[in-house]
């Protein structure tokens, strides 16, 4: 009898901790997320840009290849340097432009790592945001609280920290984002990365393979 008691209160003690962790982990995050107040005066007369398309390469090439993509997709990352590499050897023969597709379901802090970029977009620093985010995904994917990686990385880019905060919670901002996404789901984009020519799906290497290369090549016989 004496050892069934003892079970029960180590059962609810055990519980009670459970549950005790998991509140303090709640109260910590949300804590955390109201963060200090934006000081609106300290970006009063800072000039930020408009909302653009995200590109690179020849912006007056025909051949434009449309990525969709997901700042916590490890495959993504995996296929940013690919896309780098491309951007070096070909990019005067086509432009690239970069869209979100954050997988919400799967990927948690996907749609709050977009408006990052974003928010770093307005003070031109979009693709360098873009890299820090893939560079470091396995430090905030996870966590509970990616805001905080994500000033830090505003901070490591010399932005203004409040301008930023206040732009990655923007409607601007989340509207782009969210046009983004259901532009890929009517596209019917089966996952991340997702690539789009010419309003068709296409993998890279079919890109690289079909069109890429024979616009090297057309290219190639018209200097001979």
């Amino acid at each position: 009898m004496g050892n069934t008691s003892k079970k029960r209160r180590n059962k609810r003690l055990w519980t009670g901790g459970i549950i005790a962790v998991i509140a303090l982990l709640i109260i910590s995050f949300l804590v955390s997320r109201s963060g200090d107040p934006i000081d609106e005066t300290a970006f009063a007369n800072l000039k930020v840009d408009d909302l653009t398309a995200r590109e690179k390469g020849n912006l007056e090439s025909d051949i434009r290849l449309i990525e969709y993509s997901d700042f916590q997709c490890p495959a993504c990352k995996n296929a940013a340097p690919i896309i780098a590499s491309l951007i070096q050897e070909f990019g005067d023969q086509f432009a690239l432009e970069y869209r979100h597709y954050p997988l919400r379901t799967i990927h948690p802090n996907a749609q709050l790592a977009a408006q990052a970029a974003e928010a770093a977009g307005k003070q031109g620093k979009f693709w360098e945001m873009h890299d820090l985010l893939f560079e470091k995904q396995s430090e905030w994917s996870q966590s509970f609280n990616p805001e905080r990686y994500f000033r830090n990385y505003a901070n490591d880019l010399d932005l203004n920290e409040d301008r930023f905060r206040f732009d990655l919670r923007s409607d601007e901002i989340k509207d782009l984002v969210n046009a983004h996404y259901d532009e890929a789901q009517t596209l019917g984009i089966p996952g991340t990365p997702g690539f789009v020519y010419n309003g068709e799906v296409i993998s890279l290497d079919d890109f690289i393979n079909e069109i890429l290369d024979t616009s090297v090549s057309e290219v190639s016989q018209v200097e001979e």
